[in-house]
């Protein structure tokens, strides 16, 4: 493999260190670790007691908006590079690996639960300035809502990527997935899956989450098996993937106030959700219900896609981004991805994503979404 296209370091936070890829390495300094505290309590920040950490910028220096990347279950950071590279010069991008996943080690406090995941990003936002753009894809995309509902301070816009938000009539493949969680063969059979030959694995995810395997570029397969061999030398991949995929289940079970269903609804920035047509882990309905739910949520539907389309399509949604970006907050900037209003969403032709620059926004080219209607006969209230 070549040097990473992307390189990052350890942040420390309150629940241990968390790698982030950043636009630039940031200086270690002894100043403050910004701590974002249960909603409960509204303190911001505390003193780091002389610990390194990442200096935050100076309130004001620099022109760019950050965008923090955050990854689903089984994912990396560096899955969002070829995003982050195309976006372009008008924003800061960073990617984190969430606890224990990619080069975070285990949190110290043993939270691999939502709550924790979301602890991290914060902190991680609260470092780099917020507010920021969060981006999450599938697992990240929960994260980043129960951020966004519980600390909005930290958050400018969301963009989600299937997010994996709750749904009783989960899809046949994402429900295959809950047999990790059997009481002693759960274990056995995820030491297994992690360990096994990386061709033989990679041929599976790209079954599971792309929605066109045969599309995979050599460059893309390398990176993944890369991925693979890294996560099964990590002793504790294990219990991160099953304790990742125990909080997800629960979060569909959850019926408290801080259900994801009732967050998203409190959700008070503008957001973005990009569903793949021929995602096999997250339904359509969810995705629908999501536009539906959030305030003030525009969602942009991508053919032959499947689950993960910052891997598959990274053009496409880095075009879809900088188009949603170019509008919160600026009534100067007109709406430039074409028939959101439509409330079944917007449909884009990957054929021809042949996106046009115009004063340095990429326009995507959308036409009105007409062949799905199904999904609105799915949404499920």
């Amino acid at each position: 493999m070549d040097a990473d296209p992307w390189p990052g370091q350890l942040w420390p936070t309150p629940s241990g260190p968390i790698f982030v890829r950043a636009p630039r390495p940031l200086p270690l300094g002894v100043d403050h670790v910004y701590v974002i505290n249960p909603p409960e309590d509204t303190s911001a920040t505390m003193s780091s007691g002389g610990d390194a950490c990442p200096r935050p910028p100076e309130n004001g220096a620099g022109t760019r908006e950050p965008v923090l990347f955050v990854h689903g279950l089984g994912g990396e950071s560096l899955d969002w590079a070829d995003v982050a590279a195309q976006l372009g010069e008008g924003v800061d991008c960073y990617a984190l690996d969430l606890p224990g996943f990619g080069d975070s080690p285990l949190p110290t406090d043993g939270d691999l639960s939502l709550d924790g995941a979301a602890r991290a990003v914060a902190a991680v936002a609260a470092l780099i300035g917020p507010p920021v753009h969060l981006v999450g894809n599938s697992l990240g995309g929960a994260t980043a809502i129960r951020l966004a509902a519980e600390h909005p301070e930290l958050v400018r816009s969301l963009t989600l990527l299937s997010p994996a938000l709750p749904d009783l009539r989960p899809r046949f493949a994402s429900a295959q997935l809950t047999v990790a969680l059997l009481p002693v063969v759960g274990p056995l059979i995820v030491r297994a899956v992690i360990r096994a030959d990386p061709e033989w694995m990679a041929k599976r995810i790209y079954r599971l989450c792309y929605g066109n395997p045969k599309a995979i570029t050599p460059e893309r397969h390398a990176r993944e098996l890369a991925t693979l061999r890294r996560r099964a030398a990590l002793p504790h991949s294990p219990l991160v993937y099953r304790s990742s995929l125990r909080t997800t289940v629960g979060s569909y079970l959850d019926r408290s106030p801080r259900r994801l269903w009732r967050q998203a609804a409190a959700v008070g920035v503008p957001a973005l959700v990009l569903y793949g047509e021929r995602d096999r882990l997250v339904a359509s309905r969810v995705a629908v219900r999501a536009q539906n739910t959030m305030p003030d949520a525009e969602l942009l539907r991508l053919p032959d896609v499947g689950h993960v389309a910052h891997l598959e399509q990274p053009a496409a949604v880095a075009a879809a981004m900088q188009a949603f970006l170019a509008r919160p907050g600026r009534p100067d900037q007109p709406g430039l991805i074409r028939g959101m209003a439509d409330p079944r969403g917007t449909v884009v032709d990957l054929t021809d994503v042949s996106t046009r620059v115009t004063d340095g926004v990429r326009r995507v080219i959308a036409a009105p979404h007409t062949a799905l209607g199904r999904a609105g006969r799915e949404l499920d209230h």
